[in-house]
């Protein structure tokens, strides 16, 4: 990087989020520089299940959740795990966890997560059709597939929840669920049917076809670690492996790594690393899977993408140091073609990457006190789906408009 200021506004992150940040601030008339260690859609962007879940309204932590974690724990073939050797990185995370999920925090959190899930179907609407990727946005929803009469029945709270906030769902029986699906697996009885919800065919394509739009707007894309934000007089300088880059304000969208840039500015987000994984299984000429599909009880979502099938899963809390363990996703292979048998006979491909997950589920978007600083990180499970929206409330706050939603819940701040 150079020494020289080039743009008003530095985005470190060329993620999913950070270009949406660059991009909404684009329309605003700021420059901007986007900055990132692997260049943009190469990190946790690129490997999700594609599913824009903007009618979810359940944080990961809710009431009864330290014995369902109990559970899982002990299941093999469950999402949830722990690495142990690393657990002083989490385990005060983990209680904060269990905290957040208690009847009476729940409420709010709830409606905070929904506000932003229902406010992302425009916003990605928006997006896509102002850089011509509406080839990569499918109108397909989004399924979740029950394999047990008691999960189902034990869902009743989150539908109740879903209809309250007059989300659009419909309930189906076997009989519905395989007109909707023919290839689903034998096992599975019920399921609930998000119609209004989108998928993105290749999330890793969608980040550098953004990228590339916004580099023929002005956008500077630089690829480069940056280690240390610096105040200086006017501005800030961004320390990286490459150089040094000034700029009067920042944008910190860097996912699990924000925390190492806000220690100049006093400040830490309860961020911990949550690996998750995919495998990705090659095309094949008779169709499989036409949306993405969620088995509830092993968290494991199947979807299509350009590129093959994908199934994806596992919530591995960890640390950032630490190497995956391919070998949990890949024991989730016989799991896969139980919920859709016609998968083809191995994967291709394996992934993982690292998830910015906070205590409460809800992503922290917010200026850094009085700083011209603003973080946009924490999405969790849902970055795909938060990000246009994300981007837009950034770009309201630094340019001093109304923001489209309070933000008040997404303070960094609520961290005390």
């Amino acid at each position: 990087m150079s020494a020289t200021r080039t743009a008003s506004v530095a985005v470190v992150g060329a993620g999913i989020v950070g270009l949406s940040c660059a991009h909404a601030l684009m329309q605003r008339g700021y420059d901007c520089t986007v900055v990132d260690a692997r260049g943009p859609g190469e990190a946790t962007s690129f490997g999700n299940a594609g599913s824009i879940s903007v009618g979810n309204v359940l944080p990961q932590s809710t009431p009864g959740i330290l014995r369902k974690g109990l559970r899982m724990l002990a299941d093999p073939l469950s999402p949830l795990k722990l690495d142990w050797p690393r657990w002083p990185h989490y385990a005060r995370w983990l209680v904060d966890f269990v905290r957040n999920g208690r009847a009476e925090a729940v409420a709010p959190i709830i409606d905070a997560l929904h506000a932003l899930n229902a406010a992302a179907r425009d916003a990605w609407i928006d997006l896509a059709a102002d850089i011509g990727a509406d080839d990569l946005l499918a109108h397909t929803g989004y399924l979740h597939v029950y394999s047990e009469d008691a999960s189902f029945a034990a869902g009743a709270w989150e539908r109740a929840l879903m209809q309250e906030r007059r989300v659009r769902f419909d309930v189906l029986d076997g009989a519905e669920l395989r007109s909707l699906e023919p290839g689903i697996g034998a096992g599975f009885r019920h399921a609930v049917f998000q119609r209004d919800a989108l998928a993105m065919r290749d999330p890793g394509r969608f980040c550098t076809r953004l990228a590339d739009a916004l580099v023929a707007r002005g956008m500077r894309s630089v690829v480069a670690n940056v280690s240390a934000i610096e105040p200086t007089a006017g501005g800030y300088v961004l320390r990286g492996d490459t150089g040094d880059l000034r700029a009067d304000k920042v944008v910190i969208a860097g996912g699990v790594w924000s925390n190492r840039l806000l220690a100049p500015f006093g400040r830490r987000v309860p961020v911990v690393p949550a690996r998750g994984y995919h495998l990705m299984y090659p095309p094949q000429e008779a169709p499989v899977v036409g949306r993405p599909t969620l088995w509830a009880e092993r968290y494991m979502v199947v979807s299509p993408m350009r590129a093959g099938i994908r199934m994806t899963s596992i919530k591995e809390l960890t640390a950032l140091d630490t190497a995956p363990r391919f070998g949990l996703i890949h024991r989730l292979d016989g799991e896969a073609r139980k919920l859709f048998p016609a998968l083809a006979a191995a994967p291709a491909s394996e992934w993982a990457g690292l998830r910015p997950c906070t205590p409460d589920s809800l992503p922290v978007i917010d200026r850094v006190g009085d700083a011209e600083v603003w973080l946009a990180t924490g999405h969790g499970h849902l970055g795909l789906t938060q990000a246009p929206i994300t981007g837009r409330l950034v770009a309201e706050s630094m340019s001093g408009v109304p923001t489209s939603l309070p933000l008040a819940p997404y303070r960094i701040d609520r961290f005390r």
